[in-house]
């Protein structure tokens, strides 16, 4: 009788019923063909589909009749072991089925880029690293380029590295860092061992980009968020700048963040682990403070920043512009774009609300009402408490920001950046550049001064990271200032003040930190929310108290994109109970399988009877 082999294989799908390995008999003439990693063809619920191979043995776990895998897809092993141990773990700890991350690891196949390569994966021994550090980088610019220095610094570690033989990979938050990072790499390093993982690159572009990396050819990984899941050297060293960037977060289920998924790569593959930041995170600060990481000192260079408590444009502002364009451009940094932060009913003054999403509206540069969040015209917009469609602007945008300061300044170049411009270079005389966080762009040598208007709005966001985020955007804009530049910020708080002028940043963060821990919120806590029709929450509150220790913080209503009102549970949750109220969670719904299946209102598409985030900054 011929020896018998089965082959374990996943499937590419959100859906908690597929997320397990399903068995199949490897037919005789593919015996000793199939490997672990191969995409194969294997009919399932009747039908023919793709799946990966995870696993090839000579008995099978199943007693029944099993199906044979009708074919090799392709020869190339696209899904490494050390990925697939990753996303299993991310499944594990975030309550996610590894169906729906294999997308994230996985681009779709190009066949005629595969054909042409000459795919022979490279060997390498590993090298095992417990170094876990927190590094904040002075918020100062190049005077030579007026790049900020952490593009420096990255860079710096980056050919470190690749002089011991060991390949890095680099995530930072979106394409202006990308570029910038880039561009300075490429003169320290030859091109063909960085590879810049675009998201807007095509996407034969991405699968050729992805088999370089399999087979390590190229040996610096330079890319966004699903950088993270490079299949390079499981021994690369990981460097990710600026965590707390919303970036960092997928806005798609599961939500991950690059943070959470370079800690678990770290812990799995023993590889080295660089956070780097101007400011920091409450989650990074959380594990300075026990331990799990060392703070590297390197930040020895403090900007010299005036405060005030007053609002807009005062007086110490205004002479701080005027001091500083006599040496060059000022960079003036505001809390939202367009002609105000939102809109309101001019009627009775409440707070006008997106149609689609319920996110707060406001005009852009078009005179058009949009929606912040979802990015959605509201035309024909009535409030929803009156009925009128008489509208009032709030507080000053960028656009009237920047038509404000034209009338302060006359004869000086007020320029406003927008989102949708590219990387652009601010000459070194004076102007006045006017922008929301994030977008800087860089001066010639660095800004003469940087005026950060609109403090208050940021610290009175309504948000539990709202002090967080402010310092976080107020460092970055700072970054871009020379060396002996003077800087102004006007509307600050105490409690974040001594952050600026003194440089105490981790007291400041640890301050905020210890507030959280005494009302249990985050990261003192693991957080979830789960969001579905008011029958399945009310069920899954009943299923959490028996099942696991959850503290349920309450349950409230929804408004969900899809334009449902739904019903959203909040609970709080130990660090030693994660994964086993993961565990729950996935029994739960696996229990839900399609009874409960919906539709959504405005699309008309089949959407999940219960939507669950672990770990979203956006909660409280």
């Amino acid at each position: 009788m011929a020896s018998e082999a089965f082959a374990r294989v996943v499937f590419e799908s959100p859906l908690p019923a597929l997320n397990r390995e399903f068995e199949y008999v490897v037919p005789a003439e593919l015996l000793g063909l199939i490997q672990f990693g191969q995409r194969v063809k294997v009919q399932f619920a009747g039908q023919a589909k793709e799946g990966f191979v995870v696993g090839v043995s000579d008995n099978a776990q199943f007693t029944g009749k099993l199906a044979p895998i009708g074919s090799i897809v392709s020869e190339i092993p696209v899904l490494t072991e050390n990925i697939y141990e990753l996303l299993k773990a991310i499944s594990e700890r975030q309550c996610c089925s590894v169906g729906e991350l294999l997308g994230n690891a996985i681009p779709k196949r190009a066949v005629r880029v595969e054909k042409k390569y000459d795919f022979q994966r490279k060997l390498h021994e590993p090298k095992k690293s417990e170094m876990r550090s927190a590094e904040l980088v002075s918020a100062v610019a190049n005077e030579n380029n007026g790049l900020p220095k952490f593009i420096e610094r990255i860079c710096s570690i980056a050919t470190d590295y690749l002089a011991n033989d060991q390949s890095v990979i680099v995530c930072v938050p979106d394409f202006r860092d990308l570029t910038r990072i880039h561009e300075q790499l490429l003169e320290r390093l030859p091109a063909d061992q960085i590879l810049l993982m675009d998201s807007n690159a095509l996407a034969s572009e991405r699968y050729l980009s992805f088999l370089e990396q399999l087979t390590g050819r190229s040996r610096v990984v330079l890319g966004t968020r699903n950088a993270i899941y490079s299949p390079i050297a499981s021994d690369a060293a990981i460097v990710v700048w600026d965590d707390g960037d919303q970036s960092h977060q997928d806005q798609q289920a599961p939500y991950l963040t690059t943070r959470e998924i370079a800690l678990l790569r770290q812990s799995l593959f023993e590889a080295p682990l660089h956070f780097l930041s101007h400011s920091r995170s409450a989650e990074i600060q959380r594990l300075v403070n026990i331990g799990y990481l060392s703070e590297v000192e390197t930040n020895s260079w403090r900007p010299k920043v005036l405060v005030s408590d007053s609002k807009g444009l005062d007086g110490m502002s205004y002479k701080l512009i005027r001091r500083a364009l006599e040496n060059g451009p000022v960079l003036v940094q505001v809390a939202a774009p367009g002609n105000a932060r939102s809109l309101y009913c001019a009627e009775c003054s409440a707070r006008s609300m997106c149609n689609n999403c319920n996110g707060p509206l406001w005009l852009n540069s078009k005179a058009q009402i949009v929606c912040r969040w979802c990015g959605q015209l509201n035309l024909d917009f009535h409030c929803t408490k009156c009925k009128s469609a008489k509208l009032r602007q709030g507080s000053a945008g960028a656009t009237r920001w920047a038509e404000q300061l034209g009338k302060s300044f006359p004869g000086i170049p007020v320029r406003e950046v927008t989102a949708t411009q590219l990387n652009q270079t601010i000459a070194d005389k004076p102007a006045i550049v006017v922008c929301t966080p994030g977008i800087e762009p860089v001066a010639s040598g660095g800004y003469s001064g940087v005026a950060l208007l609109d403090c208050a709005a940021q610290l009175n966001v309504d948000s539990l990271r709202a002090p967080e985020d402010a310092l976080r955007s107020w460092f970055n804009a700072l970054g871009f200032m020379r060396p002996g530049g003077e800087a102004v910020a006007v509307g600050v708080t105490p409690e974040v003040s001594s952050a600026l002028t003194l440089g105490e940043i981790a007291k400041t963060v640890t301050a905020m930190l210890l507030e959280r821990e005494q009302l249990g919120f985050p990261p003192a806590k693991r957080f979830l929310s789960a969001t579905g029709s008011r029958e399945v929450i009310d069920a899954l509150n009943e299923f959490l108290a028996k099942e696991c220790a959850v503290n349920v913080l309450g349950i409230s209503q929804a408004n969900t994109v899809s334009g449902d009102i739904d019903c959203r549970l909040v609970a709080s949750f130990k660090y030693a109970d994660g994964s086993h109220v993961a565990e729950v969670l996935r029994g739960f719904m696996g229990q839900l399988g399609s009874k409960q299946l919906r539709t959504n209102s405005k699309s008309g598409k089949n959407i999940r009877p219960l939507s669950v985030k672990f770990d979203d900054p956006r909660v409280i």
